[in-house]
């Protein structure tokens, strides 16, 4: 178990990486209103892709890990994705109204991209490499764009997610051993309707993320959104982890102890990430991005208390999928994306126009998704389980306390202290996490 994770924390952790490196770049040399563009961009591809997912996508990971024929399983998700794909160019057509809709052109390349089969046939780790092109593709076009071609970044920046989609879509074909085009067939389109509680879940989903900047770029400012939009790609990275650990023992997860240890391993990462942010802002912040984001430090505190708190539920979700729970899994992620949606709004009008209030409405939405999935599940312990695992890590964090209270904020101090918290963990996970 600990092996497979290393390989994959190796491929996430260097896809991670280039998406760092490219938020200091756009952030130190490219304007606030180009960056908000990219954020915008950003968002209406992962829409174009939660859209071509709905349900579909999760339904089918789980059917591919469990029937035997799994081959035609994937033939027909991939037939439906494709039709569906086909409509959705129709309204490209709109990008003469708002140039950012022409991205609905591309939903064909991103729906014959079937990564998600890999996971549901126990291949993480291609699954993570997979995952690597098509983050590093567009990081690194990022990267170049902002020091060399900066009139240029927003079209390279599309260009570059475009070739990555299908790059990477190729790859699966051929490791899965199955044919990369399929013929559209209207009739394949009632495969949504099966999955209908599932795809407006995860639909639902995307919003808790950078995906509600899709509305809320119509009430915040290009600043605010641009300043929210890095912060948000932060949080993904983290999200992203925890989508990694999952899906790396999807076919196990419904046995109570591994659903356990994925848990264990997320809280360990919410742990991190919150510690890095709490105690380190200072280094921390001017380090992965621009000086000038060092003022927005509480916009990066409560995400990184919404990482911590949502970690300790990281496998209810797909528990919920396994045990086919899926109209109490729909309830409560629409539940949760309409609330927090409508919180992001409420703090505009109210409260004012800050970043910290797009964060705070993540937060919200993430607590409702964590208190009404244990509700769900019903099992006895659930969270004293986890809280009983993971205490001992949080109480390794007094290390942090007086770094925090003598202003030690330097590099070094952060590499030293960081590496001996690591070496707790591990000596405790070695101790009394059997693997």
């Amino acid at each position: 178990m600990i092996k497979r994770l290393v390989i994959i924390a190796f491929l996430t952790g260097f896809g991670h990486i280039t998406t760092l490196l490219s938020l200091k770049y756009i952030s130190k040399f490219v304007e606030n209103d180009t960056i908000a563009i990219i954020g915008e961009i950003d968002s209406l591809i992962l829409l174009i892709v939660a859209i071509i997912a709905f349900g579909l996508q999760l339904s089918s990971t789980r059917d591919i890990a469990l029937i035997e024929d799994w081959k035609t399983e994937l033939q027909e998700a991939q037939k439906a994705r494709f039709t569906l794909s086909l409509i959705l160019i129709g309204f490209g057509i709109t990008g003469f109204m708002f140039t950012k809709n022409y991205l609905f052109f591309t939903a064909p390349i991103i729906a014959l991209n079937a990564d998600y089969a890999l996971y549901g046939r126990g291949k993480p780790i291609m699954g993570g490499f997979v995952a690597l092109i098509r983050v590093l593709t567009p990081s690194l076009a990022l990267v170049i764009a902002s020091v060399y071609f900066k009139s240029d970044i927003v079209i390279l920046f599309v260009g570059s997610l475009v070739l990555a989609y299908l790059i990477t879509g190729i790859i699966v074909s051929k490791s899965l051993g199955v044919k990369y085009l399929v013929k559209p067939e209207l009739k394949s389109l009632k495969k949504y309707l099966g999955n209908i509680n599932i795809g407006v879940a995860s639909f639902s989903l995307f919003f808790i993320g950078i995906g509600i900047l899709n509305v809320l770029s119509y009430f915040y400012s290009s600043q605010t959104i641009a300043i929210s939009y890095i912060a948000l790609k932060l949080y993904m990275i983290f999200k992203g982890v925890r989508r990694i650990i999952v899906q790396s023992f999807f076919q196990e997860l419904k046995e109570k102890m591994v659903s356990l240890k994925v848990d264990y391993f997320s809280m360990i990462a919410g742990v991190i990430f919150l510690n890095s942010i709490i105690f380190f802002p200072n280094i921390l912040i001017p380090l992965l991005f621009d000086d000038k984001f060092e003022k927005y430090t509480t916009t990066f505190i409560i995400l990184g208390i919404a990482g911590f708190l949502s970690s300790i539920t990281t496998s209810t979700g797909t528990l919920l999928l396994l045990n086919r729970q899926d109209k109490q899994y729909s309830k409560i992620l629409i539940s949760a994306a309409i609330i927090s949606i409508v919180s992001g709004i409420i703090f505009y009008f109210f409260i004012g126009e800050e970043p910290f209030l797009i964060a705070l409405a993540i937060l919200i939405g993430e607590l409702i998704i964590s208190v009404f999935n244990v509700r769900a599940l019903k099992e006895i312990n659930f969270i004293k389980n986890r809280i009983k695992v993971i205490f001992p890590i949080l109480v390794f964090s007094v290390i942090f306390i007086p770094i925090k209270l003598y202003n030690l904020q330097d590099v070094l101090t952060l590499s030293i202290s960081f590496i001996f918290y690591i070496i707790a963990i591990l000596i405790y996970t070695k101790l009394t996490i059997k693997t």
